[in-house]
């Protein structure tokens, strides 16, 4: 299965969030419209993905919650609020969510409940394509790993003027005062040599799945983002500039889908209702402000 033109450089352009399901552990990014959304998934041996427009969202909401009718966007509405929060967090979200995989589909259930009701709904994702694939891990890990290389390298050279700067202030007569300060002259092979005896290996034996930090969401989104097309230099490619999704018709909701109820305490969101705008991408988190280290008072290097 691969997903249209339009969603799939929609989705290219989200992070990676980690979604824990019990002992499962899945990278995954979600895309939510008005009248459809699409889902990718990964536990780094399969990935599978889901586009659903309205029909067959209408459709699956009349099996699986008879006593609830409202319009696909107000169902879409919901769905998002109860996704989203799972997205990194460490509850595991075995309270909503629970899987199933067959030879043909990996089946995401969610269970829940709005105003007194149960609601349910069930992600059917089928295997992705060769071509999803590489264009979503395969080719921007490769584009990742060659830009951290990169960046290891400038790191090197920068530690070996940093010792030859040193260096020239000891020549000079320059003494270091404090010796917890005192470190040796880099050498890079060593270095290179001890990574990999220590670091690598303890991380490929443990087998475990962490997902990206951060850091790394940053650059698979510098290495995924489309090139600014705008002739006024604004970059268009960016999932903010999406087009709002308009408020929904509620007159034919016969349930509120403005308060929802979790089936154990803790389990989703209370009271609050996501914004309709804010649909189209709710895996898409604006990046942390850096807080500015504080000045000291200059001082000599080896005083």
């Amino acid at each position: 299965m691969s997903f249209s033109q339009g969603t799939d450089a929609q989705l290219l352009q989200l992070p990676w969030r980690t979604l824990r399901i019990g002992d499962c552990t899945f990278l995954g990014k979600v895309c939510f419209a008005e009248s459809g959304y699409a889902l990718l998934l990964s536990d780094l041996s399969s990935v599978w993905c889901e586009e659903a427009e309205a029909d067959a969202i209408q459709e699956r909401a009349r099996k699986l919650n008879k006593r609830l009718k409202a319009p696909v966007s107000s169902f879409l509405s919901y769905l998002s609020q109860i996704v989203f929060p799972a997205l990194d967090s460490k509850d595991n979200g075995q309270n909503v969510f629970s899987c199933h995989r067959t030879e043909a589909e990996l089946v995401l259930q969610v269970k829940s409940q709005l105003s007194g009701l149960p609601f349910y709904w069930n992600f059917h994702c089928k295997e992705a394509k060769v071509s999803t694939v590489c264009r979503h891990l395969v080719n921007p890990l490769m584009s990742m790993a060659e830009a951290l290389e990169r960046q290891n390298q400038e790191l090197y050279l920068l530690l070996g003027k940093k010792d030859a700067e040193i260096q020239e202030y000891q020549d000079s007569g320059a003494v270091l005062t404090r010796g917890r300060l005192k470190t040796e002259v880099f050498d890079e092979l060593k270095f290179q040599e001890s990574f990999m005896a220590e670091k690598v290996q303890v991380l490929s034996k443990s087998g475990e799945t962490h997902g990206f930090s951060e850091q790394l969401q940053r650059l698979y989104h510098a290495l995924t983002a489309p090139a600014p097309v705008n002739p006024k230099g604004e970059d268009v490619g960016d999932s903010d500039n999406l087009p709002p999704v308009a408020e929904s018709n509620r007159e034919n909701t016969n349930i509120p889908f403005g308060k929802t109820e979790p089936t154990q305490e803790g389990a989703g969101p209370e009271t609050s209702q996501v914004p309709q705008s804010s649909l189209p991408c709710l895996t898409h988190r604006p990046p942390t402000a850096a807080s500015k280290p504080k000045k000291k008072k200059a001082k000599g290097l080896f005083t």
